[in-house]
């Protein structure tokens, strides 16, 4: 009887002890890689001919609302900072996810335009809010690619967290093993997306 209760207990305290939230301490945030693709639907994003990028956010503290915000560089310079969309949550937690598409505009000549559609997502149980945006696009004869966060990260919610950018270069060019601000940096030109709670 004396094993039972205490099997018990034991399972209780991890019950307890591992709620929602409880891999992220006060006034931390989790930020993990995800996929806006995922299973089966994974073969459908090659047909819709986007860039896209997917986090997933959890976090714990004394702050009410998260918000996207964006820079575009250019030759190692900030050209354009705006923020973006934002959600306020209860409880002082958040857990959800933040995605991300960017689009060609393709004109009746099927020739690509000067703009993208930019889509963000910010989603949580309970719902999303989402943006649509038109910037101007990189120079079309450039190389270009996602950069993404380098497996998960536990950080503060005192400072803007950067999550996913995309670059692109004139020529041949390497990338990988730099931050995504670096990566931006040295780019000819980039995109930063960075999530700030409040």
């Amino acid at each position: 009887m004396k094993k039972i209760t205490y099997f018990i207990l034991i399972l209780a305290f991890l019950i307890v002890g591992c709620g929602k939230n409880s891999d992220v301490s006060q006034n931390y945030v989790k930020v993990t890689p995800s996929k806006l693709f995922e299973g089966d639907a994974k073969k459908l994003e090659p047909h819709f001919d986007m860039m896209t990028g997917c986090i997933k956010v959890k976090y714990q503290g004394d702050k009410e609302s998260l918000g996207l915000k964006y820079e575009i560089w250019e030759n190692g310079k900030i050209k354009e900072s705006q923020n973006g969309i934002s959600t306020s949550f209860d409880k002082n937690e958040f857990d959800g996810e933040v995605s991300i598409s960017l689009k060609d505009i393709i004109g009746t000549d099927l020739e690509k335009s000067n703009s993208m559609v930019m889509k963000t997502i910010i989603s949580k149980d309970n719902g999303y809010v989402g943006s649509t945006k038109y910037i101007d696009r990189f120079d079309k004869e450039c190389g270009y690619g996602p950069v993404e966060i380098d497996g998960e990260l536990k950080v503060t919610d005192s400072e803007d967290i950067t999550i996913w950018g995309v670059t692109a270069h004139k020529g041949s060019f390497a990338s990988g093993g730099k931050s995504i601000e670096d990566e931006v940096k040295t780019a000819d030109w980039g995109l930063i997306f960075k999530i700030y709670f409040k």
